[in-house]
């Protein structure tokens, strides 16, 4: 799954599970879930050669930058308009729980011997993707988004 969904998806939970201890790692352990959805991202059915060049890398921190920008508003709308550190808190925290995992693979996708604990990430993700072609693969991912910002946006009263 993108980036971005991913993202969603953590300032949802945050947005309605307002315990951080609950709603950080709740957040990471459905990272793993939404990869279980048939979706699409940068790297369906490619070789290592296209992970590593081409426009493929440069999608993906594309993605990464949508995801941090989109926690960062939530993160600071929570602060500065709902003057809520804790919550402002939970969003930043679940937002990045959210995207760890793919985070963490990054290393062994792009470095020939990266550490052990990357290497364990990639294959632990590598074997819970479940790919789908386009269109579809992008489809699911836009549910998944439309769905959590229904939820953020009904939680923060925006």
């Amino acid at each position: 799954m993108l980036l971005t969904p991913h993202a969603l998806v953590g300032i949802a939970i945050a947005s309605t599970v307002p315990e951080i201890p609950i709603a950080v790692p709740v957040s990471f352990v459905m990272h793993f879930m939404g990869d279980l959805v048939p979706h699409w991202d940068f790297y369906t059915h490619t070789t290592r050669e296209q992970k590593l060049n081409g426009w493929r890398p440069i999608a993906v921190m594309a993605d990464l930058v949508i995801g941090v920008a989109t926690g960062t508003f939530f993160t600071l709308y929570a602060l500065w308009v709902l003057k809520n550190p804790y919550l402002a808190a939970n969003i930043f925290l679940s937002a990045i729980a959210s995207v760890l995992p793919d985070v963490l693979t990054g290393p062994a996708l792009y470095m020939d011997k990266a550490p052990l604990p990357f290497r364990w990430m990639y294959a632990i993700q590598k074997r819970m993707q479940f790919p789908a072609e386009l269109p579809w693969g992008i489809f699911t991912q836009v549910v998944v988004a439309v769905f959590c910002l229904g939820l953020i946006l009904g939680s923060l009263t925006l």
